[in-house]
């Protein structure tokens, strides 16, 4: 049959084979296994994993919560604990103000980031990797938040509270959003209600949400929110679900609102429900102490001292209780016949063992006890103070301010001085006397030169009026005074160097002993070695104190912490006396007597020494010290002595001011009754009768205008000196004048440019002159103006260094004066510089612009002139061939642990790279917020750039890659740039000086 016949392979297939043979050809390339499917991986959380598994069964929870309390939460609150307990001020607090409510402040240098960072970080791994559901989970946020807050990260410490009580409000399970708060019979309630009723309810978990109400509040209060913590405190106060527990934290955080804002009354009676709950007997003795404090401000001496026995009854420590024990006797000392017992309960202490570290203090209080009754014994017992071992630095800065005080109450004002420069060396930022330390310490020196001058021009002419006969006797007395005590001063200084063990700085740690002449060779048992050894120490080195890192100064200070060290001795003023510079062997009674004012000339010269001496001394104390009694004092002297000082109006009408402003009516109504009737023509006249100055005639106005012009040429022109100078000698030559605002004025701009000039950090003398101006012209609106355009630009002062570089002049009129009535001041932020382009903008430019583009447009072909570039900006940096370079690394926002990595890291690198080329690296702080890294030294700039190009590739990838390229940048500068870039802080400029002339591919 057909259809069996076997197929012949040479005939071509039908049309139906043809399309069944590719159908079979697929399935031979068919894959052996199948392809797995693509998974999208889940990235989310092991918390948010949880959360969607069912079962929330007691098995699950034990161990969730179990394993978030003991493996994260408990370790976590230790290391907390641990940094607080490491912060405290151990002592350090001065107790002779209102103590800080709390022994810690988020200023505190004693917090560890690194350990508060590690707090955060186990925090949030144990909220990341648990079940949300879990108990202490909340506990952990709060945890998070309290290292947030004594971190100082108050924004984040705010946020995680109030996460944390809209995160776990209580919320009904049929509820679709959370809502915070509810009424209650009429209350609002906005806290979590805990079941603790019975006995085992007192072992059930609390809720951290209701511990993150008050600590959100302490937040706040960081902030100065006062209103939002007041009204957060009054829901919490009248909540019904808020816990008893809690109590005693809230009458707590409501004391500290009402402390730290200055309302002491208001603070008493939540101070003692906070006390009487505190269950941490370290903050119930700090607050018991604070207490007995504000009855002492608030005049109440029994309930005190009760205070200050319950303190010693609560076993504190003992500063704590030393400092109890003190503010007792100070009590005692008040009342009637209490001085001698509060002195001999002191004397007490002296004598006992445990009271031997506070030595310190209790002479520095007998001295505080004794002054100003017998001011001798009060020094007396201070300097004791200073002679005693301690480490208590604050306590050492109120011995010092303490002896410069009673020296400036007896105008001993030199060495009052030395001891300001002491207090200033010791002084921490937060000393509540800091202002005037620094103020007095700073023109103590100009008025002891203004007294020396007086002291000394008076002795001169009171020699000089005397009997030939009788001066000539007095003169050799005082020449053989002065040999014999130079002699004594030699012998006595040849003593010390043969025994060294006499001098203060050997003797702190031997308690007086002396050790027997040894024999032998070495060093320290020869006599003559040792003395010949000390003497080349002190001579260069001085006396230094017996410890580690000897040569280490604070701020510029050198602290002397021995036994009985004194301040350094300042320099003399200006004013020499004859004797000092001739050799004390050389002086006789003739060559005293050639320094004296024998002639009619030199007396009138030496009196109107003194007279200017006894004048800059009142203003001193009135525009500086602020003190109007002394001035007043000073000026009443100076009439007295010199009834027709040649400056009597200025002085009399300075009289009726400063007496108006202590309220004196009386004595300001006859101080101004003598200027209008003596000496009614004068400028000060007018400026009582009409609180101006009149006309005058035209020579005088040009002859001011013209001073006035010379003056301020040389300010701009950079001589302040000259200006200064020049302004003093208008201020002689007119008196008042018209122009008398505007020499004022210059005068205050050139203390603003001294300041500036100097790196000043406060500016304070340049504010108060400016303020002084102003207050002294009230009614010159223009003067007015400017002055408070120069306070302005000091609150600028990033700024002010440019506009004191571009002060322009407008002349009301280019043909008159440089200097007229009409003088108006351009500050650079308010005329900004032309923008140029491809044209002149003739039309935008100022008027100056505009003639300087009409001059070069004039000069120059019409091709050249769209080819004018503006002229480049100064900058203080320079390119220095001969200079070594450094390469620096600036870390913007980087830990101290990972910048600490980077430096050993770089060691490394360079130890195996660059071993023959001894590349050192160190960090170096710029600013608060600018740290670097820097490597050093480079003979040459290809050097540095070199190592700047190769570490620049290498930095990223394997010598810091933890350290993100975006936190931090790199570049090259030279010794010379560098040191002024430390001085100007202007790492920014100094950035665009590297971006604008180093090419670097």
């Amino acid at each position: 049959m057909a259809q069996n016949a076997p197929r012949n392979n040479s005939q071509p297939l039908s049309q139906p084979q043809q399309q069944e043979r590719p159908q079979t050809k697929p399935l031979l390339n068919k894959p052996l296994f199948k392809p797995r499917e693509s998974r999208v991986q889940d990235r989310r959380p092991p918390s948010e994993v949880m959360l969607e598994k069912k079962g929330w069964n007691f098995k699950r929870k034990f161990f969730q919560n179990m394993a978030t309390r003991f493996n994260y939460y408990f370790h976590a609150r230790v290391k907390l604990e641990k940094v607080l307990r490491t912060a405290n001020r151990d002592g350090q607090d001065n107790y002779n103000v209102l103590l800080p409510f709390y022994p810690t402040t988020l200023q505190s240098q004693g917090y560890s980031k690194s350990e508060l960072d590690s707090v955060i970080e186990k925090t949030n791994m144990a909220i990341q990797l648990h079940d949300p559901r879990g108990k202490w989970i909340d506990d952990c946020f709060l945890l998070m938040g309290r290292a947030y807050f004594y971190e100082g990260d108050l924004e984040n410490a705010n946020k995680t509270f109030q996460y944390i009580n809209l995160k776990f409000a209580p919320k009904k399970k049929s509820e679709y959003k959370t809502v915070v708060g509810a009424t209650e019979n009429d209350q609002i309630s906005i806290a979590s209600r805990e079941k603790r009723k019975g006995f085992f309810g007192r072992f059930k978990h609390t809720y951290a949400r209701n511990d993150a109400f008050l600590w959100r509040a302490k937040t706040l209060l960081e902030q100065k929110e006062y209103d939002e913590v007041q009204a957060l405190l009054n829901i919490l106060n009248t909540d019904p679900n808020f816990p008893r527990r809690l109590n005693g934290g809230l009458a707590e955080v409501l004391a500290y609102s009402n402390y730290i804002q200055g309302r002491y009354p208001e603070t008493v009676q939540p101070l003692k429900v906070a006390i009487d709950k505190s269950r941490d007997r370290v903050s119930k003795t700090r607050m018991s102490f604070i207490l007995g404090q504000l009855y002492l401000q608030l005049n109440h001496p029994d309930s005190a001292m009760e205070q200050f026995r319950e303190v010693i009854s609560f076993k504190p420590d003992p500063m704590m209780d030393f400092q109890s024990r003190i503010q007792i006797a100070k009590i005692n000392a008040k009342q009637d016949g209490g001085l001698a017992k509060s002195m001999e309960s002191l004397k007490h202490m002296l004598r006992k063992e445990r009271f031997s570290h506070f030595r310190d203090a209790i002479f520095y209080t007998m001295g505080t006890l004794e002054y100003p009754k017998d001011p001798e014994a009060a020094l007396g017992y201070m300097q004791k103070s200073l002679k005693q071992p301690s480490a208590n630095t604050v306590q050492r800065m109120l011995t010092y301010k303490g002896i410069a005080d009673i020296y400036y109450d007896q105008r001993q004002y030199l060495e009052a001085k030395k001891y300001y420069d002491s207090t200033a060396g010791v002084m921490t930022p937060d000393f509540v006397d800091a202002k005037i330390v620094t103020i007095r310490k700073e023109v103590l020196a100009e008025v002891a030169a203004k007294v020396a001058i007086m002291h000394r021009e008076d002795s001169l002419q009171r020699l000089a009026l005397m009997p030939e006969s009788d001066r000539n006797v007095l003169l050799s007395k005082m020449a053989a005074g002065i040999r014999n005590a130079a002699a004594e001063k030699k012998k006595n200084d040849a003593m010390q160097a043969a025994n060294p063990y006499d001098n203060p700085a050997f003797g702190n740690n031997n308690n007086g002993y002396t050790p027997k002449e040894e024999k032998g060779d070495w060093y320290f048992y020869n006599a003559s070695s040792k003395a010949s050894g000390f003497s080349e120490f002190k001579r260069r080195w001085g006396n230094r104190q017996v410890a580690d890192n000897w040569r280490r100064s604070q701020n510029g200070v050198i602290v002397n912490n021995n036994n009985n060290n004194a301040p350094a001795d300042v320099a003399g003023g200006p004013a020499e006396t004859a004797t000092e510079a001739l050799s004390p062997d050389s002086i006789t009674a003739e060559k005293l007597s050639q320094g004296l004012p024998l002639t009619p000339e030199k007396l009138a010269a030496s009196r109107t020494l003194e007279q200017d001496a006894w004048f800059d001394l009142g203003k001193l104390y009135h525009d500086k010290l602020e003190s109007f009694k002394l001035a007043i004092e000073t000026y009443d002297s100076l009439l007295l002595k010199y009834p027709d000082h040649p400056r009597k109006p200025e002085i009399l009408y300075s009289l009726y001011v400063w007496h108006g402003k202590l309220n004196n009516n009386a004595e300001a109504a006859r101080y101004k009754a003598l200027v209008l009737n003596q000496y009614g023509n004068t400028n000060f006249a007018d400026i009582i009768r009409a609180g101006g100055l009149r006309d005058i005639d035209a020579g005088k106005k040009k002859a001011i205008g013209a001073a006035y012009d010379s003056a301020y040429t040389a300010f701009r022109n950079g001589d302040n000196n000259a200006a200064l100078a020049m302004k003093h000698l208008a201020d002689s030559t007119f008196g008042v004048n018209y122009l008398q605002p505007k020499f004022d004025l210059l005068e205050a701009m050139i203390a603003i440019k001294n300041d500036t000039l100097f790196a000043t950090d406060t500016l304070q003398l340049s504010r108060k002159a400016v303020t002084a101006v102003m207050q002294k012209y009230p009614a010159d609106e223009g003067v007015q103006a400017q002055a408070q355009a120069l306070l302005d630009a000091l609150n600028r002062r990033g700024e002010l260094t440019d506009y004191l570089a571009k002060l322009e002049v407008r002349k009301s009129n280019g043909d008159g004066p440089l200097v007229d009535e009409n003088i108006s001041m351009n500050y650079p932020w308010q005329n900004p510089q032309p923008v140029f382009t491809d044209k002149l903008n003739v039309a935008k430019a100022p008027k100056d612009s505009v003639q300087v583009a009409a001059n070069i447009a004039g000069s120059l072909p019409n091709k050249q002139i769209a080819t004018i570039a503006p002229v480049k900006p100064m900058t203080p940096y320079a390119l220095k061939a001969d200079n070594p370079y450094f390469v620096v690394l600036c870390f913007q926002r980087v830990s101290k642990e990972l910048m600490d990595e980077g430096i050993n890291q770089f060691t490394r690198y360079n130890a195996t790279k660059h071993a023959a080329d001894k590349i050192e690296v160190g960090s170096f702080v710029l600013t608060p917020s600018e740290t670097m890294l820097i490597f050093r030294i480079f003979a040459n700039e290809d050097k540095a750039l070199t190592y700047f190009d190769e570490i620049r590739e290498e930095a990223a990838l394997s010598i810091i890659p933890r350290i993100r390229p975006a936190d931090y940048s790199l570049f090259v500068i030279s010794r010379d740039n560098f040191i002024l870039l430390n001085s100007t802080k202007d790492l920014t400029g100094y950035r665009k000086f590297f971006t604008d002339n180093y090419v670097t591919q």
